[in-house]
């Protein structure tokens, strides 16, 4: 059986300040784990108008330990912003706080698409020589493996050392990421499913085929993460879709903005250059999103995951109500028969 989970990139309505953020995502990890889902992950952004979590770390132990069974994580930590080390005694002490029930997941960006901000957080290359190379030291400083012999960081050690690091994900977008994972024996998260669904299928396979366990009894684990809004029907579906779509648009013309009521939406002009984008790379295209009434989103998570083989659906519904958002998530849970 196919597991699900959530992806919860804050999606933030205007006038929606940062505690009503917060308590929201509280009550949908609580009602995600009512229904049986698996995990629950936060993401990082910075400098988002859309979308509204920048500390992932902090989030993940306020959801931790205001749930019992529902694994927690972060889809993902951004290595480019932050010291290997922080991150491995940060993840470390979550893991000895809740035992079992921390995930962590590695992304190659700086989370933002504000140039000022990207530089301030920054602290190294894009670079996938020398993003490879953090992840390197993330992972010797969790002891999952280690640094050549007299490598200048070999005798570090973080803390607090009697706490494994928790299960690793690399989060990617392409083939060459796939491949990484499957080098390294992670777990692989493909978080671009909902832009380009045949490179995902492509990712995941490679994945497969080239994974080399780390640990005895390690087996790959492959996520993929679709755009899923389930409404009473098609077209209340293509409804509780529009604020998002339209925020995508927006984004992709460099005009940040909280997402719209769904009237406001539904009744907005876009503008020539919205336009453009939404030609060049159709926000609506159904290859890329599963949204639609229960039948119609049940058939196309039976093709989407027959196509990749992935072992678990990560589900991102960024709908304006947060009231929606928790209703989608009830009939997806429905249609996909989880035991709560």
């Amino acid at each position: 059986m196919t597991a699900f989970s959530v992806l919860d990139q804050g999606p933030r309505r205007a006038g929606t300040g940062t505690s009503e953020l917060l308590d929201e995502a509280v009550r949908l990890a609580r009602h995600v784990e009512a229904l049986g889902f698996s995990r629950y992950w936060v993401a990082e952004h910075h400098a988002e108008a859309a979308v509204g979590i920048s500390a992932p770390e902090i989030v993940i132990a306020h959801l931790a330990a205001r749930t019992t069974r529902l694994r927690i994580g972060a889809g993902g930590m951004l290595l480019p912003n932050h010291s290997p080390l922080h991150v491995a005694e940060q993840f470390r002490t979550l893991e000895a706080l809740h035992p079992g029930r921390i995930d962590l997941g590695i992304g190659r960006s700086t989370g933002t698409g504000h140039g000022p901000t990207a530089a301030l957080l920054q602290r190294s290359s894009l670079a996938p020589d020398v993003f490879n190379g953090q992840l390197a030291q993330l992972l010797a400083f969790g002891g999952h493996t280690a640094l050549p012999d007299g490598h200048e960081l070999a005798a570090v050690r973080a803390v607090p050392t009697d706490a494994p690091l928790p299960e690793v994900f690399l989060l990617g977008g392409s083939p060459a990421s796939a491949g990484t994972a499957a080098r390294l024996g992670l777990g692989y998260a493909y978080l671009a499913a909902y832009q380009d669904p045949a490179n995902a299928f492509t990712a995941l396979r490679r994945y497969r085929e080239q994974f080399r366990p780390a640990r005895e009894g390690a087996r790959p684990w492959a996520v993929l993460t679709l755009t899923v809004v389930v409404g009473r029907d098609d077209r209340h579906a293509e409804e509780l879709a529009a604020p998002w779509r339209l925020a995508l648009a927006q984004h992709a013309v460099g005009r940040s903005a909280p997402l719209l009521s769904v009237e406001e939406a539904l009744g907005h002009r876009p503008s020539p250059a919205e336009q453009a984008a939404q030609r060049t790379r159709p926000l609506n295209d159904l290859r890329s999103e599963v949204v639609g009434g229960p039948d119609t989103v049940a058939a196309k998570l039976k093709a989407f995951v027959a196509e990749s083989g992935a072992d678990e659906v990560m589900v991102v519904a960024n709908t304006y109500d947060p009231a929606d958002r928790r209703e989608s998530y009830t009939r997806l849970a429905e249609l996909a028969g989880l035991a709560s």
